[in-house]
């Protein structure tokens, strides 16, 4: 009974063993984002206005350095961290395919219904481009996160590795 609990918390201790993360920090929350190696990474370096992106590889702590696919950057360098939101384009295809099946069934009920009173009207066509108008606009908008480092934010690597 004894070996197997030794063998069982070895096991445990090896699947727990720790990692590396790139953490961003906002001062005066308890709240961190973590980063994990193998993040994919949209960020801008100081003095440059190119958005550049890569999958963080390996972060090198002796030198202060992120290690992406083909460069080296200094993570003091960084000034900002632009993430992608879905919540945008999620709500904004419900609301063009909202459009699309109000017209849809407007434009049917036209066809079959043969009441004059209750053909396509104005009011459709103003429902079904408001929707889709608001649809297409809203991940043009909001579809992207930035987070400038600096002043309350500020960007850390934490090795949590035993």
């Amino acid at each position: 009974m004894r070996l197997s609990l030794i063998i069982i918390c070895c096991f445990l201790g090896y699947a727990a063993s720790g990692q590396k993360y790139l953490q961003i920090e906002k001062y005066g929350s308890p709240y961190t984002e973590k980063l994990e190696l193998g993040s994919f990474l949209t960020y801008q370096v100081e003095n440059d206005k190119i958005w550049y992106q890569g999958y963080m590889r390996d972060l090198r702590f002796d030198i202060n350095v992120i290690e992406f696919d083909d460069r080296f950057v200094n993570l003091d360098n960084i000034t900002a961290f632009q993430f992608e939101r879905r919540w945008p384009k999620s709500l904004g295809t419900q609301l063009l395919l909202l459009g699309v099946a109000w017209s849809g069934w407007a434009l049917i009920g036209t066809a079959t219904d043969g009441d004059p009173d209750t053909n396509y009207r104005w009011s459709d066509a103003v429902v079904t481009g408001a929707s889709a108008g608001i649809g297409i606009s809203l991940p043009l908008l909001f579809g992207k996160k930035t987070i400038k480092f600096g002043g309350k934010k500020r960007l850390r690597m934490v090795d949590i590795r035993f």
